[in-house]
């Protein structure tokens, strides 16, 4: 499911617009040590009759089935995996202790659909039955919410067309088919399963980059099915030395960027022992970083998923590179263990959670054009510490103007800053991070928020 996706506005009051939760999708909160899968290739998925029938949360003349097949084909190219499609009379999700073999997209106002929505605005849900022992799914349903609504109780629509106001269908299916396919959310901003969906309009834009499958979310599907020949991976473990004693780091975010354009590449969340894993990563020069994504407890929309998934905790260390130069070749894995040391156990003071433009914070990734110069806003704690020498952009194909960082007047809980940013004609696709240096020397990163899809 996906969570909502709080907009501010530049000099007005602060105006929550819902963005949904993804799915019902139960998975451990940090990277499982059995990966949760379905055991075959070919996966059979049924349409409910509900997806050609009028609905309020369609607008009309959308193209329901043309976005549910386009989904579907954006992540079989990705993983290697065949849907096939099939009809069925099934109009409700299967009760959460007995499947009835039958992985259902739906829309229909049933009873049993509507209690998957009573704990808040979402704009669908997945319910994957999977078995813990071996990981292997044997059915996942995925229920679009009948009646989506705002913050301010009113209606919403989902439509294909860019409608401002309305949500993407074709994004909510892609992220919603990733949790059939086994996939947790992603704690990089620009990916398709990351935590939160824009309305169309945020940004003043078409919120459609989600339909377009990010590198990590790629490497993460590919993991799970896709040949790993000709690939490599990165394996270690992240400690923390707190008063002398080295503790696993657990459920802190590792993510690669390739040294060449600074796109990020691919993730990972680490195990309660501090372990973790990135798979199916092309042969090439990495630089590697990790961040722990705990938020404040008083804001549950924080970046990445860190309101996602463990609200309530203070942040047990501070971000840092742990690897400058990462060599990965094909069919070996390549070790990376780092122990995180003082200052690490002094408290985080800059913590960057919302980004934007166009006089707008959100959650959800920023998209830049090839060419193009923008004005970025950045919102959280810490921010207005920031020099101008403090801002870097992950890829050379990206330049900060030092001189034009302005402290802005948002009428936010915390500072905002904006700079202006701009964009090589030849930048490639792919999703790009801010790196925000203090004068203390603190560092925290945006990680891929800045989105440039193949087609712009």
């Amino acid at each position: 499911m996906r969570r909502p996706n709080p907009i501010l506005a530049l000099l007005t009051l602060l105006a929550l617009v819902v963005s949904s939760q993804p799915s019902s999708f139960e998975l451990p909160l940090s990277s499982p040590e059995r990966q949760v899968k379905w055991p075959t290739k070919t996966i059979q998925v049924a349409f409910s009759p509900s997806l050609t029938a009028p609905s309020p949360a369609i607008k009309a003349e959308t193209d329901v089935l043309g976005a549910v097949r386009r989904a579907l084909a954006s992540w079989s190219r990705a993983a290697d995996v065949t849907f096939i499609e099939t009809a069925s009379k099934a109009q409700s999700v299967s009760p959460t202790n007995n499947g009835d073999g039958i992985s259902l997209i739906t829309i229909a106002a049933t009873a049993e659909n509507l209690a998957l929505f009573g704990e808040g605005n979402t704009t669908a849900r997945t319910r994957v039955f999977y078995d813990p022992d071996t990981g292997e799914i044997s059915e996942a349903d995925i229920v679009i919410n009948p009646y989506p609504y705002s913050a301010e109780g009113e209606a919403l629509q989902f439509s294909t067309d860019e409608t401002p106001g309305t949500y993407d269908l074709e994004s909510t299916l892609a992220h919603e088919i990733g949790h059939l396919l086994g996939l947790n959310h992603s704690p990089v901003i620009g990916a398709t399963m990351q935590a939160s969906q824009a309305l169309n309009g945020t940004y003043g834009l078409a919120a459609i980059t989600e339909r377009t499958l990010s590198e990590a979310d790629v490497a993460s599907v590919r993991s799970l099915y896709g040949t790993r020949e000709k690939t490599g991976s990165i394996e270690g473990r992240i400690l923390n030395s707190i008063d002398g004693n080295l503790l696993p780091a657990t459920s802190a975010h590792v993510w690669i960027e390739d040294r060449t354009n600074g796109s990020v590449m691919a993730s990972s969340l680490t195990t309660a022992g501090g372990r973790f894993s990135i798979n199916a990563v092309p042969p090439g020069n990495y630089r590697a970083m990790v961040e722990y994504l705990d938020g404040p407890a008083s804001d549950p929309a924080a970046l990445s998923a860190a309101g996602d998934r463990r609200v309530g905790r203070q942040r047990a260390f501070r971000s840092v590179e742990i690897a400058s130069r990462l060599s990965v070749v094909a069919n070996k894995a390549t070790p990376l263990t780092y122990v995180l040391v003082p200052p690490q156990n002094s408290p985080p003071v800059l913590n960057p959670r919302f980004i934007g433009i166009n006089g707008e914070l959100s959650t959800v990734p920023v998209p830049v054009t090839a060419g193009k110069k923008l004005t970025l806003y950045i919102g959280g704690e810490g921010v207005d510490l920031i020099p101008g020498s403090g801002l870097v952009l992950s890829s050379p194909f990206l330049t900060v103007d030092p001189a034009s960082l302005t402290l802005q007047q948002f009428q936010s809980a915390t500072p905002v800053i904006s700079f202006e940013v701009s964009v090589a004609a030849n930048a490639p696709p792919g999703d790009y991070s801010v790196r925000l240096q203090s004068n203390s020397g603190e560092i925290a990163y945006v990680v891929g928020c800045l989105t440039i899809n193949p087609d712009k």
